[in-house]
């Protein structure tokens, strides 16, 4: 009987693997020691949900509930209220796509170098008329002669009645843009495409009630090749994506792709409004995506680390990266555009909780566990499940809002 035998590797090759493996090994310990963190912090808390799901026994009626969902589809507008939404490696589908952006003044030494910034992000914090504009979810535009058809966003407001533009947001839409920026968000640098001169047209013309010299305006589309990380700093191991740890992305947003409240902090923050003698508000001014009705104190999602939504192997799980430092943009009428000094006056007696007590706070910023794809779904009235909780996480400087 004949014994098939393997035939060793050539004594050259061998060495050549194993010298490979040890450089890895010395030279990329730390990325492939977060590699392996950051799948088994994932698998880890799938397994903790899969067992607060038996022992709940399939029954959720004492469970918080998922009471809204909201995606902005430009940065800084309006929000959307949808039913259900899933996601994709920015966030939320629809949310934050796009946004308003102004030229940065040309450089003293003359032209802007490669890789610097041309534009800045804008908002409601220097022009508050934003609020005013109205951007619809966007909707799927079949084409008459059978091809891609068109994914539109309309833009309107009361502040030019007659009035409105759409923009077409499909991917191979923006793909084919012309025009590229690299934007300035916060401390980082994006690249982006401008979606033309109607658009920009539009909104300058609503920002010049607030100030004619804003009419530079242009409104941008994040692009497909657009790279922008959260910090390290406020990512647990288990919301890193993809095979190899990678930190997700934040796209257009300030600086998480999610953003949690729930209505038992609001309801408390109107009790105190209501009592010093003001008019309550409604959630629009946090502009959350996802807001959590049924928890039984405020501010409870302080405490919170992971929280799944939804049961069994269709649940998603979120990670509370950290709280949300609030800005003037709060104070701002997000029907009207009209700015006053609420909530930040009666948040800063019982929520200046950041570095010098600088800085107030109302809900979590939030990422999504690791493993998550796109035909992950959440609804509204899907049942919340709180699965661990630690200390709060605040901003470890003082923030300092535009």
């Amino acid at each position: 009987m004949e014994t098939l035998l393997l035939n060793p590797l050539p004594p050259p090759t061998a060495v050549a693997l194993v010298a490979l493996l040890l450089t890895v090994l010395v030279y990329h310990r730390e990325r492939l020691l977060i590699i392996i963190k950051c799948h088994r912090a994932r698998r880890a808390v799938r397994k903790f949900a899969a067992e607060k799901d038996a022992d709940a026994g399939g029954t959720d009626d004492d469970r918080p509930q998922v009471s809204g969902i909201f995606i902005h589809p430009v940065k800084s507008l309006r929000p959307v209220s949808v039913s259900s939404t899933h996601f994709d490696r920015h966030g939320l589908v629809g949310d934050r796509r796009l946004m308003v952006v102004r030229p940065n003044p040309k450089p003293i030494y003359g032209s802007f170098v490669d890789g610097e910034a041309t534009h800045r992000f804008f908002t409601q914090r220097q022009a508050p008329s934003l609020a005013t504009i109205e951007a619809t979810e966007p909707v799927v535009v079949s084409s008459e002669d059978g091809g891609k058809g068109k994914v539109l966003i309309k833009l309107s407001s009361k502040l030019v009645p007659k009035e409105h533009v759409f923009v077409d947001v499909h991917s191979s839409a923006v793909k084919k843009l012309p025009v590229r920026y690299l934007a300035g968000l916060w401390s980082d640098t994006v690249e982006v495409a401008d979606v033309g001169d109607e658009a920009a047209a539009f909104v300058a013309k609503v920002v010049g009630k607030d100030d004619p010299s804003l009419a530079d305006v242009r409104v941008v589309s994040i692009v497909e090749s657009s790279v922008r990380r959260v910090s390290k700093i406020y990512c647990p191991d288990a919301a890193r994506t993809g095979l190899w740890g990678s930190l997700p992305q934040g796209g257009l947003t300030d600086g998480f792709p999610i953003l949690v409240a729930t209505q038992a902090s609001l309801d408390e923050l109107n009790r105190r409004l209501a009592h010093n003698g003001k008019e309550q508000l409604p959630m629009s001014r946090f502009r959350p995506n996802i807001v959590i009705d049924g928890t039984t104190q405020p501010f409870e999602e302080d405490n919170w680390k992971a929280v799944q939504i939804g049961t069994g192997k269709d649940s998603v799980i979120l990670h509370i990266a950290k709280g949300c430092p609030r800005c003037k943009q709060s104070c701002t009428d997000q029907l009207t555009g009209e700015r006053g000094e609420e909530p930040l006056n009666t948040l800063s007696e019982f929520r200046a909780l950041g570095a010098d007590g600088a800085d107030v706070y109302f809900a979590q910023n939030a990422l999504l566990n690791g493993d998550v794809t796109d035909k992950d779904v959440i609804r509204v009235g899907d049942s919340v499940t709180i699965l661990t909780r630690g200390e709060p996480v605040w901003d470890s400087e003082t923030v300092q809002a535009e």
